[in-house]
């Protein structure tokens, strides 16, 4: 089994990417453990929509990459697992916009042998109102 990734070495092949990875790379990832993570980014106008709020494609990435990166980070978690499927919940009154710092929440909710459960909440940093609520199971690849 390949040895975990520390937080800086995830966030480094994020930022050196060539590949998809590269749009996350201004996420600051503040925190990774215990199959939880916690972590902010300002909104840009690389990440917005044409109406100038958060694009909800863009949460749907935050949301996939902090569960995985928390997850890896779980006592029965590893590098090597896939979304099974993603629920996501958006709440559009609130929509983040340029300028808006927004915190991602990630926490693994229960994990088995094969199945993971985790959540995220996605909050508007300065007034802490709900933007999304992400539910993704995963499958563990052993």
């Amino acid at each position: 089994m390949k040895p975990r990734l520390s937080p800086a070495e995830l966030m480094r092949h994020v930022k050196n990417s060539k590949l998809f990875d590269r749009v996350v790379g201004k996420v600051n990832i503040l925190s990774l453990s215990n199959g939880n993570g916690l972590a902010e980014f300002k909104v840009d106008e690389e990440h917005t929509n044409v109406a100038g709020q958060l694009h909800s494609g863009f949460i749907a990435t935050l949301a996939d990459y902090m569960s995985s990166f928390s997850f890896s980070t779980h006592e029965l978690g590893n590098n090597y697992h896939v979304s099974i499927d993603m629920q996501l919940s958006f709440y559009e009154s609130q929509a983040a916009k340029l300028g808006d710092v927004v915190e991602i929440q990630a926490k693994t909710l229960k994990s088995g042998h094969s199945i993971a459960y985790l959540e995220v909440l996605l909050k508007n940093k300065t007034t802490g109102e709900l933007l999304a609520k992400v539910n993704h199971n995963m499958y563990i690849l052993h």
